[in-house]
């Protein structure tokens, strides 16, 4: 796992391909799209709501959607200052003695390397698995919190999203959305969000 700051993000994943407005420096820094890419990608959503138990395997589900990689990018786009507590967490998961405005500056984390199957606890080293699960702890971190994140592999443009309690599957493959559709099914996401 290692924080990546802003120019280093987008340089990881394609300076031609993703750019960052802030629109309010201290707290959003919205991560988009640029360049050749598709024109528009299909959306799929549901309010984050599943049986606490299966948040776990919800999120190396969810993570496990997007294309194969060895790494994922976890970009934060806002994140709430409901409770100073939990962006304390956070900072925890990323590092020891974190200086409280850390996000403002180092919005990316890159989790890797992660198992090729994600949901199979067998596979993988020990290195994988604690990635795994530190990618399990930042999700559910900012999903309770209400932030809003971009979970991305380099080179694709396959996204998910958490926006506000909610999940989105962003692509323009029909198959991909699909696979999305049984994940919210498998775990019981019912709620339909626009």
């Amino acid at each position: 796992m290692k924080s990546l700051n802003i120019p280093d993000a987008v340089k990881y994943l394609g300076e031609d391909k993703y750019a960052v407005s802030l629109e309010q420096e201290w707290y959003r820094r919205y991560l988009y799209m640029v360049g050749d890419g598709p024109t528009k990608l299909d959306r799929i959503g549901r309010f984050l709501d599943p049986d606490p138990i299966q948040f776990s395997g919800l999120f190396l589900a969810i993570a496990d959607w997007l294309p194969k990689s060895s790494h994922r990018l976890l970009w934060i786009d806002h994140f709430a200052f409901g409770f100073p507590s939990q962006t304390r967490h956070f900072l925890n998961v990323l590092g020891p003695d974190l200086p409280d405005d850390y996000l403002v500056q180092n919005p990316g984390v890159l989790l890797g390397p992660l198992s090729d199957d994600l949901q199979d606890q067998l596979s993988g080293t020990p290195l994988e698995h604690l990635e795994g699960e530190r990618l399990i702890t930042l999700c559910l971190l900012l999903s309770v919190g209400n932030w809003d994140a971009k979970l991305l592999v380099k080179g694709f443009s396959d996204y998910v999203e958490f926006w506000e309690g909610n999940v989105f599957f962003h692509s323009e493959r029909a198959e991909a959305l699909d696979r999305a559709k049984e994940i919210f099914d498998y775990y019981s996401l019912k709620t339909p969000i626009q």
